[in-house]
C-alpha cells in the first residue's frame, strides 16, 4: 500500500532592527527547542527556511545551532530553502532585487552549509501573477502556498490533493498548497485531533498528499505556546504520533513532495494567506468583513461558500497607511539610485556590496504592513528601514559640493514632492498636503527624525473592552487568531484618531476652546484651511530655497476672512540648521485673535528612557521625558535630547511663544495583545497674532539636528524668566 505523505515545513524570521533581546528570546524559547526534539526523531523529515537576517544572527550567536542544521542536513533529514535574503514582499520590489535578494540567501547557504536550495518561500505568501517568470530566472523550482489561493480560484478543497503548475509566459514553478485547517490545528488542538485529520484524508485520498507550512514562532513565542510545546509536550507527542504512524505515514521535505508528479494546472489571483487580506482593510471594511464571516459560519453556510469571502490586496497597506507609502517609495528611489550607480561603476565593488546589502535590508517586509503582529507600529522597525535607506543612500551619493534640489512625484499620488540634498539633510517637502516637511534625515546618524505615525482608527479596536489583561488565566491554548489580550488596564480610553499627517511644519489656527487637552485628543477643529489643502510650490530660485505659497482663509461665524501665507525653506551646505520662514498676510479685512500653531512632531523612539529627554533653553523641566505632558508660556528654544544616538534637535522660533509637548501614542495589535506604543513627540509653537490688511507678519524658526556638541548657542540661551522648579 502506498503511504501518504504529510510535507513539513518551518519558516523563522526576524525582522531586521528587531531587539537583540527579541532575536534571543525566539530562538531558546522556539527555533532552537524545535530543531532539538525534531533531532531525536529519525523516521521524520523537514524543510526549514530562514531569512538571512537570522541565520546571520545565529551564526554569529549560536554556532552549535549551525552545528545541529548541519547534522540534520548530513543525515537526509533536512532541506533548506531560499528567499529573499532580507525577507522582502517579492511583489513590492523590482524585479531585479527580487532576483538579487534570492542569490543572496542562496550564497549565503552554499557558503554556509554546502547546499543549493531550488524551494523558496514566499513571504507572507503574497501571490502575484507575474511571479513565476521572475522566480524562473532565479532558478526557483517549487514554493509552498497557501490553500486559500486555490480556493480564490475556484477550485474545491478536495482538488487540492497534490502538486501544481502555474506559469508566466512559459516560465513554469510548481505549487504546493498549504491546509488552512492543518495550519489551524497544529499546535493548538490536541495531537490526537491532528492524526484524525490526517487518517481521514488518506482514506479519502490514498497515497495522496498533505502540506503543512507555517511559521516557528507559533511553537514557543506566541503567547502561552513555549508551556504547551515544550513544558506540556504537545510537540514531542506529536512528534512520537507521527513516527508510531509510520506504517501508514511518511513525514517527507517539501522538495521531495515537490518532486511528485503534477496533478493539474492552476493560475492563481493576487492573494495572500485569508488573514492577511482581512487585515489590509479599511476599518469599516475589517469589521464588515468579520460579521458576514461570522454570519456565514452561524449559519452553516461558511464550509460551502468560505472560498467566496476575500478582503483586500497587500498592496491597499501602502493605500491604508501614508506612512507605508512613503516608506516604500523612498526605498524605490533608493533601489533605482543603485541600479544607475552599478551601470556606471561596475568596479567600485566595496561600495557595490555595501550599498545593495543596506538597500536590501531596506525592503525587509514587516514595517510595510500591520496584522495582528506589530508591523509598521512598532518605531524602531520602521527606523531600521530608514536607517537602511539612508546609510545605502550615503554610499551611492558622492560628497556634495552644492546644495540639490528636485521636483517629482516620489510617493506617486499625483502630486510633486520638493527633495532638497545636503550634505548633512535629506528633506521631503510636500505641497499637495499642506506645505508639510514630511521627511527630514540627519544624513551622518543616518536617521529620519520625521518618523512618527498618524492615530488611526483600526477595525479591531471594538475588541479592546472584550480583551483579557496578559496573565490572566485563559481556559485553554488558543490560536493567535482568536486570543485577544491586553498589556494593561484602560487601554480602550486611550484610542484617539488623528484627522492629519503628523509631521513637520504643520499650520494650525487654533480654536479659542482649544486647549493642550483637546490637542491630545485628536479631537478639535481648525479655523484655517491650511494642513489638508494643497499650497502652490513658487519654484525656481536659489536650489537651497523652497518657497510654498497658499490663498487660504480664515473661518469663523462672522464670516470667511481670507489670508494668504508664504513659507519658506532655507538650507545650506555643511550647516546643521534649517531656516523657515512665515509671512501672513490679511488680504480684504484686519483678523484679529488668531492663535496660529506650528506644529513640528519628532521620534527618538524611546519616550520614557533617562537618555532620551527635553529641555528648554537651558532650563530642564521636572518631568523630561519625550512622553511627558508640558505646557509653558514665555518660552525661546525647545531642545530634543538622544544621549544614546548621541543626537539632538533643537526648534527655536524668533519670539517667545506657548510651547506644548504633547507625546503621541498609539494603540495597536501584536501577538501579545494590545499595547500602547510610543510614537514621537508634539511639539507646538503658538502665536496669538493680530493682522493688519495687506500687512504680511513675518516670524521664523530655527531647527537643529545634529551632535549636541554642534549646538549654536543661541539655542542654549537661558530662558528670560524660568518657569521650572529645581
Amino acid at each position: 500500500m502506498q503511504k501518504f505523505k504529510l510535507a513539513l515545513g518551518i519558516h523563522n524570521h526576524q525582522p531586521i532592527g528587531n531587539f537583540d533581546s527579541v532575536f534571543e528570546q525566539a530562538h531558546k524559547l522556539a527555533y532552537k527547542p524545535f530543531l532539538e526534539l525534531f533531532n531525536k526523531f529519525d523516521k521524520l523529515k523537514m524543510s526549514l527556511h530562514q531569512s538571512g537576517i537570522l541565520w546571520v544572527w545565529q551564526g554569529e550567536k549560536d554556532i552549535k545551532y549551525f552545528d545541529l542544521v548541519q547534522k540534520l542536513l548530513y543525515d537526509d533529514r533536512l532541506e533548506l530553502m531560499t528567499g529573499g535574503f532580507y525577507e522582502p514582499i517579492l511583489p513590492s520590489i523590482p524585479d531585479r532585487d527580487k532576483k538579487g535578494q534570492i542569490q543572496m540567501l542562496n550564497r549565503y547557504l552554499y557558503g554556509q552549509f554546502g547546499v543549493d536550495p531550488n524551494g523558496l518561500w514566499l513571504t507572507e505568501r503574497v501571490w502575484e501573477p507575474h511571479l513565476p517568470k521572475v522566480l524562473k530566472e532565479a532558478e526557483v523550482d517549487y514554493m509552498p502556498i497557501d490553500d486559500t489561493h486555490f480556493l480564490y480560484a475556484g477550485m474545491e478543497q478536495d482538488d487540492l490533493k497534490g502538486v501544481f503548475l502555474t506559469e508566466e509566459n512559459g516560465a513554469s514553478v510548481k505549487l504546493l498548497p498549504i491546509q488552512k485547517k492543518l495550519r489551524y490545528l497544529i499546535p493548538f488542538k490536541t495531537v490526537e485531533e491532528v492524526i484524525d485529520e490526517l487518517k481521514r484524508q488518506a482514506e479519502k485520498n490514498p497515497g495522496g498528499l498533505a502540506v503543512y507550512a507555517d511559521d516557528g514562532e507559533k511553537f514557543g513565542v506566541w503567547p502561552k505556546t513555549h508551556q504547551h510545546c515544550y513544558k506540556d509536550g504537545w510537540l514531542e507527542e506529536f512528534f512520537t504520533a507521527l513516527s508510531d504512524n509510520s506504517d501508514w505515514l511518511d513525514v517527507i521535505t517539501l522538495g521531495q513532495a515537490a518532486m511528485t508528479r503534477p496533478v493539474g494546472r492552476v493560475y492563481l489571483p493576487t492573494a495572500s494567506y485569508a488573514e492577511m487580506l482581512h487585515w489590509s482593510l479599511p476599518p469599516k471594511a475589517f469589521v464588515e468583513y468579520e460579521e458576514f464571516e461570522e454570519w456565514l459560519k452561524d449559519t452553516g453556510k461558511f464550509e460551502k461558500y468560505g472560498r467566496y469571502v476575500r478582503g483586500g490586496h497587500w498592496r491597499s497597506f501602502l493605500a491604508k497607511y501614508d506612512e507605508a507609502n512613503m516608506m516604500h517609495k523612498r526605498m524605490l528611489m533608493v533601489s533605482n539610485k543603485f541600479d544607475q550607480f552599478v551601470e556606471q561603476n561596475p568596479k567600485r565593488y566595496d561600495v557595490i556590496d555595501q550599498a545593495r546589502h543596506h538597500l536590501y535590508a531596506a525592503q525587509c517586509n514587516c514595517p510595510y504592513w500591520h496584522g495582528v503582529f506589530g508591523g509598521l507600529y512598532l518605531a524602531h522597525i520602521r527606523q531600521a528601514i530608514y536607517n537602511n535607506i539612508i546609510a545605502s543612500e550615503n554610499l551611492l551619493t558622492p560628497e556634495q559640493e552644492q546644495v540639490q534640489k528636485q521636483t517629482f512625484d516620489y510617493d506617486a499620488d499625483g502630486h510633486s514632492e520638493v527633495i532638497v540634498r545636503t550634505n548633512k539633510f535629506v528633506s521631503i517637502i510636500k505641497p499637495s498636503h499642506g506645505g508639510m516637511m514630511v521627511e527630514l534625515d540627519n544624513r551622518e546618524a543616518a536617521f529620519n527624525i520625521t518618523d512618527t505615525l498618524t492615530r488611526r482608527r483600526e477595525g479591531y479596536h471594538n475588541k479592546l473592552a472584550k480583551a483579557k489583561l496578559d496573565g490572566e488565566a485563559t481556559d485553554n491554548t488558543e490560536s493567535i487568531h482568536d486570543l485577544v489580550l491586553t498589556k494593561e488596564k484602560g487601554l480602550d480610553k486611550l484610542v484617539a484618531h488623528d484627522w492629519y499627517l503628523r509631521r513637520c511644519f504643520v499650520d494650525h489656527f487654533l480654536k479659542p476652546e482649544t486647549d493642550i487637552n483637546k490637542f491630545a485628543s485628536g479631537e478639535f477643529g481648525d479655523d484655517g484651511d491650511f494642513i489638508l489643502e494643497p499650497w502652490q510650490y513658487m519654484g525656481g530660485g536659489d536650489p537651497g530655497t523652497v518657497r510654498l505659497k497658499r490663498k487660504g482663509a480664515i473661518y469663523r461665524e462672522d464670516g470667511i476672512k481670507p489670508l494668504t501665507i508664504v513659507k519658506s525653506f532655507y538650507f545650506q551646505k555643511d550647516s546643521d540648521v534649517i531656516s523657515v520662514n512665515y509671512s501672513l498676510t490679511a488680504e480684504n479685512e484686519n483678523i484679529d485673535g488668531l492663535r496660529f500653531a506650528v506644529e513640528n512632531n519628532f521620534n527618538f523612539l524611546a519616550g520614557h528612557a533617562d537618555d532620551r529627554y527635553i529641555t528648554f533653553g537651558e532650563d530642564r523641566p521636572k518631568n523630561s521625558y519625550l512622553d511627558a505632558v508640558n505646557s509653558f508660556k514665555g518660552l525661546f528654544a525647545t531642545i530634543l535630547h538622544d544621549d544614546w544616538l548621541k543626537s539632538a534637535v533643537a526648534l527655536m522660533p524668533d519670539r517667545k511663544a506657548e510651547i506644548w509637548q504633547v507625546p503621541i501614542f498609539t494603540i495597536s495589535l501584536s501577538e501579545g495583545g494590545f499595547e500602547k506604543v510610543y510614537q514621537g513627540t508634539s511639539i507646538v509653537s503658538i502665536f496669538d497674532i493680530t493682522l493688519k490688511k495687506g500687512i504680511p507678519h513675518e516670524l521664523s524658526f530655527l531647527l537643529f539636528s545634529g551632535k549636541p556638541g554642534n549646538l549654536p548657542p543661541r539655542f542654549l540661551s537661558k530662558c528670560e524668566k524660568s518657569m521650572f522648579k529645581k
